[in-house]
């Protein structure tokens, strides 16, 4: 499972595009609300009318702020609500006076009736700062009430964003209910959106990870076992610097450059993940192959050979004729019985102990890059396939002399394991990069070593071709 980047739930936009439906986005400050308002004008401006007051700042603060907005949103529809700090230079075109509650009814419902636009969307940003300024008290709900009544009336939505994460009489009263919320982990942020109610229609998901990054809301829509294509051409000239790219911009960025030559490097998968690492492991394999370095993969998997190479080819955009040069380039070490069949890109080894893995290991890693010129070569190992075949203490005391080997022969080492698995202790302190893989309603990664940000794992389309990339959750 991979994500998409969407600017807004379908499930709201779904609900709105009707008209006449109410919603209650709330949550404690700096959570996104505004941000979230806002990509809620963007699209509904597209479908109808936005109407955007604000409690709080100005229209040119907002302008300032979210430039992002200019493309659609005029300013005579961000009403400046803020009846306690309105100046005289304020442009008359964008104020919106009363000076109490049945003035401001009356103004709003004038506003709705002047737009020959349909539906028209009204967001007040904040409910609480309005209510504030009228002097109204926090549990009188009159306001809300009638605000509801007139949005039916006139088959126009209501937006009511609020400073509070906490159940209220609000909740019962509107017909959806959105939940903003940030989280700090171990010194990195998680921001979630929850759906507590949608009536009228079908919550596909209760959460979903969303980015502020560069001022915009995006949320990550989960993508079921999406075919990837990534990006490789033909063979290129073999790199002579110290990094290989990972075919992964922003984790390149991360890494200096790409992975370093003569490094173990951690791939941990938290409980919460499954699948996901196949997606970076691919285009991390395609770009080893299409520089004309020679990849290794310690597995366990049941499925053929000649099909798991199938398999990762199918996902890289690549010419038919490369292929069967490029098959040369990938090898399995097959766990197997000395009276079975060893077949093309298979290397076979027995499963009686891992002195003769280490000695096969060398010779074929040696034998391969010698024939193909290749300085250095990838070496997938999978950490809970060796101690299950060896058993933890053999493996603890291997895998050090081989990840040292490797590097000295100027080798890549990625160790993908489990949460849990008793030998990943020792892997951690072998490696020079450590991440972690979870799933939190999207798949993410975040390194440990370095430390970084967490990342929502995602698919682009790039000139007409999917990419694997990161964004940061910001």
């Amino acid at each position: 499972m991979l994500s998409v980047q969407k600017s807004v739930p379908t499930e709201m936009l779904n609900a709105l595009e009707r008209g006449g439906y109410s919603l209650h986005i709330k949550g404690r400050a700096g959570t996104g609300k505004t941000t979230l308002a806002l990509e809620i004008v963007k699209n509904m401006s597209q479908r109808g009318k936005a109407i955007y007051l604000s409690t709080r700042v100005s229209p040119e603060r907002i302008l300032v702020q979210f430039p992002w907005v200019r493309g659609f949103l005029e300013v005579r529809s961000i009403l400046d609500a803020k009846r306690s700090y309105i100046t005289p230079d304020v442009p008359k075109k964008v104020l919106f006076e009363y000076s109490d509650q049945p003035e401001f009814l009356r103004a709003i419902n004038a506003e709705i009736h002047r737009s020959e636009q349909r539906p028209v969307t009204v967001i007040i940003d904040s409910l609480d700062a309005l209510k504030s300024s009228l002097n109204i008290p926090e549990r009188d709900t009159t306001l809300e009430s009638i605000l509801l009544e007139i949005g039916e009336r006139t088959s126009s939505n209501m937006l009511f964003i609020t400073e509070t994460d906490e159940p209220c009489r609000l909740d019962y009263l509107t017909d959806g209910v959105v939940r903003l919320e940030k989280e700090i982990i171990d010194g990195r942020l998680l921001r979630k959106l929850y759906l507590e109610k949608i009536r009228g229609g079908r919550i596909e998901q209760s959460y979903y990870l969303f980015t502020l990054k560069n001022g915009r809301f995006n949320y990550f829509e989960p993508l079921l076992y999406p075919r990837i294509k990534c990006t490789a051409g033909i063979l290129t000239p073999k790199k002579k610097g110290a990094f290989i790219p990972t075919s992964i911009e922003e984790l390149d960025l991360v890494l200096h450059g790409g992975l370093r030559k003569g490094t173990c490097n951690l791939v941990e998968q938290a409980r919460g993940s499954g699948t996901e690492f196949i997606y970076l492991m691919v285009p991390i394999i395609s770009s080893f192959v299409q520089n004309g370095f020679p990849v290794f993969i310690t597995s366990l998997q049941t499925i053929a050979t000649e099909s798991s190479i199938d398999y990762i080819f199918s996902l890289v955009e690549i010419e038919n004729s490369a292929i069967s040069t490029l098959r040369r380039y990938i090898y399995f070490f097959r766990f197997k019985n000395l009276s079975e069949k060893i077949v093309g890109n298979e290397i076979g080894v027995s499963k009686e102990n891992i002195e003769d893995f280490a000695e096969v290991f060398r010779k074929s890693v040696s034998e391969t890059t010698e024939k193909l010129g290749a300085e250095t070569y990838l070496w997938l190992l999978e950490i809970d396939t060796m101690e299950r075949i060896f058993g933890e203490e053999s493996f603890r005391r291997a895998v050090g002399t081989l990840v040292l080997e490797t590097r000295a022969s100027n080798g890549i080492c990625i160790a993908l394991g489990k949460h849990g698995i008793k030998s990943m202790d020792t892997v951690i302190h072998l490696a020079t990069t450590h991440f972690i893989m979870d799933n939190v309603g999207a798949p993410i990664i975040y390194g440990v070593l370095p430390k970084t940000k967490v990342y929502a794992v995602v698919t682009e389309k790039l000139n007409e071709t999917d990419k694997i990339d990161l964004v940061g959750i910001e």
